[in-house]
């Protein structure tokens, strides 16, 4: 009855749940004790579970509202206190925590903390999505738009991780900070993204110059080439695959910035926000080729 209680008074955002008084109806499940989660453990397995399925607008919100009913299991049956409603920052203590814990031993184990990390950072930014935003066209739009960019963006970081470093084993280990870098600046920026954000970004590039710098990198990415792995097919293949999706980040860049851009006009929205973000996405292809 507790773990109800919990997930009650939680806002849903996909539509299932009616708000109420800032509660939910009945209409929330009940966790079944077998998708209960005491263990800090399998509450990280659930939250990396397909964690990059999240590349249009009704997987966010459905994979938002299972991982809060997992947060609510965890936080209560863990005895966890203070306010509902900031459950989940309570609960990220201690998965961040073991990220930490994971982050200087094998290399599966750093691959693991760089997802646990990653899926953390893409839940809140769901939460600002679906508390704040959703009934909002233009952010709407404005997210859709971004996670399609933001699922090119991943593949492409992998695999010139995994080009750079070839038959490497930290090539994974760069591939899943890259995700992790790319989830944890998302959020980072879509937390401002509002009328009287904090704008620290004014001396920054315009969008203009930040997109020029952005496209050189993405150039210095697609003649990358080793020439003592030219007759290995797999690499030749990624190589290939890597290039095309170079192409479609310079596409769905442009459709971004185009909902982004109607955004940040109605509300006020400085263009060196989006600047700013814009020259991080590029000078991580600089870490990347010359980590």
């Amino acid at each position: 009855m507790e773990l109800l209680c919990v997930a009650m008074s939680l806002q849903a955002c996909g539509g299932r749940n009616i708000a109420v008084d800032n509660r939910t109806t009945a209409t929330v499940n009940q966790v079944e004790p077998e998708t209960r989660f005491a263990s800090l453990d399998t509450l990280a397995d659930f939250m990396i579970q397909d964690i990059w399925d999240n590349d249009t607008l009704e997987k966010l919100v459905s994979r938002y509202e299972s991982q809060t009913a997992a947060i609510a299991s965890y936080w209560a049956l863990n005895g966890k206190e203070g306010d509902p409603h900031d459950m989940a920052n309570t609960v990220f203590k201690d998965l961040t925590a073991l990220a930490d814990s994971l982050s200087g031993f094998s290399t599966m184990d750093m691959v693991l903390s760089g997802e646990i990390t990653c899926a953390m950072e893409h839940y809140l930014t769901a939460q600002d999505y679906c508390r704040h935003y959703s009934k909002n066209p233009l952010y709407q739009a404005e997210m859709r738009d971004w996670l399609q960019l933001e699922d090119t963006l991943r593949v492409f970081y992998g695999e010139l991780g995994y080009l750079t470093y070839w038959g490497g084993s930290i090539a994974r280990i760069i591939s899943s900070g890259s995700m992790a870098f790319l989830a944890e600046t998302r959020h980072n920026d879509y937390s401002q993204l509002k009328k009287g954000g904090n704008f620290a970004h004014s001396e920054l590039p315009t969008i203009a110059e930040a997109l020029t710098t952005l496209t050189e990198e993405l150039r210095a990415a697609k003649s990358l080439e080793d020439d003592m792995n030219a007759d290995d097919h797999y690499y030749r293949e990624m190589l290939k695959d890597m290039r095309g999706h170079a192409d479609m980040v310079v596409l769905l860049l442009d459709k971004w910035l185009t909902s982004r851009k109607r955004l940040c006009e109605a509300e006020g929205i400085p263009e060196a926000h989006t600047a700013h973000l814009v020259t991080l996405l590029s000078e991580r292809i600089t870490d990347i080729i010359e980590q």
